[in-house]
């Protein structure tokens, strides 16, 4: 008996490793040069079709280190709209990160490929990792008939609710080509403007049915907007702004005092009308200065994804300063203040862009690398009202739910995040 029960552990244990498509397994990464911490596939998953695209979503997935069959699936999204996925993965929760240091190596200056250093804290020692690219065409994901090819106005225009209906079928698709992982924990987490992609897929996956959803987490995100007209914010008033920069410091008690005399609650939940509450939030502008919009202390200044380079801090002061009018819209060092790595950005766009790391990610050679922010270079709008009703229901309460936020981030700060929640 005890013999029959190992024969049909391992014929579940053959199972596993030949259901995954073959084709799209990784077996070594250019820049890491190493054996890789765990299976590692990447490839493209059909996303379904729509007024005349054809869609195919690219996605990165590493198994979990522990036990895949057992540990939960973990999806990741970054936001933007339109921002690469590759991003978080590289960058911040994936096995491997890219850094200043990865164009400063010997290996690098020989072959031409940033190098990729171990990440302490990557999250497959959690779970197994799904990388997203959302919604084609991001990162390396795109549109027939236009193929890897096109631009990002390739696969046409976006709104939330059309996003999260192909988001859906990307993931039943996924779990058709991985059927191994259809019974695991799924768990779905993002950042920004994933604070949309996330619930409103979680939405999709209860009313389908289909996979054993269990919670959903959103760091910093956006929440929809006030009425049909979308966006990250529920107010489109300084409210939040200037909670945050007094909150912080970083203008005087007397200015604070001015704007709360200046202003009515009603100017700063929904915008700004007089002349002297204009004023008084222009003081605050002038006395808090600049401020780089994801964090509020960072020392780096390397984060530029409207343009995909990484430019000096002196060049690019003045067009990144945010206006109270702008943030309540937002929508030299070699570390940043939380200790990450400076430069991680920058060398992404050199690793992804090279031969090598396209051949090894199964996509076609000429395929172009595209992701912006805030909607750059591509067209989606921003349609979703307030999730907050949905956070309430009967439904949201089926799962497990964390909302998190850094307490330097000026954008979607976490002075708003509190007051929701």
């Amino acid at each position: 008996m005890m013999a029959a029960m190992w024969r049909l552990c391992l014929l579940s244990l053959c199972s596993r490793s030949l259901a995954a498509p073959k084709d799209d397994e990784v077996h070594s990464l250019p820049g890491w040069s190493s054996e890789l911490f765990s299976k590692t596939y990447s490839g493209y998953i059909p996303a379904g079709e729509e007024d005349g695209h054809e869609m195919f979503e690219h996605y990165l997935f590493f198994e979990s280190e522990g036990n895949p069959t057992d540990d939960p699936l973990i999806m990741w999204t970054n936001g933007g709209p339109g921002a690469s996925s590759l991003l978080g993965s590289f960058t911040e929760l994936g096995p491997y990160f890219l850094a200043d240091a990865s164009l400063q190596t010997e290996a690098y200056r020989t072959s031409g490929v940033p190098t990729l250093f171990e990440n302490d804290y990557r999250w497959t020692k959690l779970g197994s990792l799904l990388i997203r690219n959302l919604p084609p065409p991001i990162g390396f994901s795109y549109c027939n008939p236009t193929g890897p090819s096109g631009d990002g106005y390739s696969c046409g225009s976006w709104k939330d609710t059309k996003t999260a209906k192909h988001s859906l079928i990307f993931m039943q698709n996924w779990m058709k080509a991985f059927p191994e992982y259809s019974s695991n924990r799924l768990f779905l987490v993002g950042e920004s403007y994933a604070g949309l992609y996330v619930p409103m897929l979680a939405q999709q996956i209860l009313e389908a049915g289909t996979m054993r959803l269990e919670g959903i987490a959103v760091g910093d995100g956006c929440l929809g907007g006030p009425g049909n007209e979308g966006g990250c914010m529920p107010s489109t008033g300084p409210y939040f702004t200037v909670e945050f920069f007094h909150g912080h410091g970083q203008f005087s008690d007397k200015t604070y005092k001015l704007i709360q005399e200046a202003c009515s609650k009603e100017e700063l939940v929904n915008g700004a009308k007089t002349a002297q509450c204009h004023a008084a939030l222009d003081k605050m502008d002038q006395e808090r200065g600049y401020s780089f919009d994801y964090n509020l202390y960072d020392e780096c200044y390397d984060f530029d994804l409207d343009s995909g380079t990484a430019a000096p801090l002196m060049q690019r002061r003045s067009s990144r300063l945010r206006s109270w009018r702008q943030l309540s819209l937002h929508q030299n060092s070699y570390w940043h203040m939380d200790g990450a790595p400076c430069g991680g950005v920058h060398a992404m766009f050199k690793w992804v862009n090279t031969s090598a790391v396209k051949k090894a990610l199964h996509v076609a050679s000429d395929a172009r690398f595209f992701t912006g922010d805030n909607g750059v270079g591509f067209t989606y709008n921003s349609t979703q009202p307030s999730l907050v009703p949905w956070y309430s229901s009967a439904e949201a309460k089926k799962l497990r739910i964390l909302i998190y936020d850094g307490d330097a981030d000026p954008g979607l700060n976490s002075f708003y995040a509190q007051n929701w929640t």
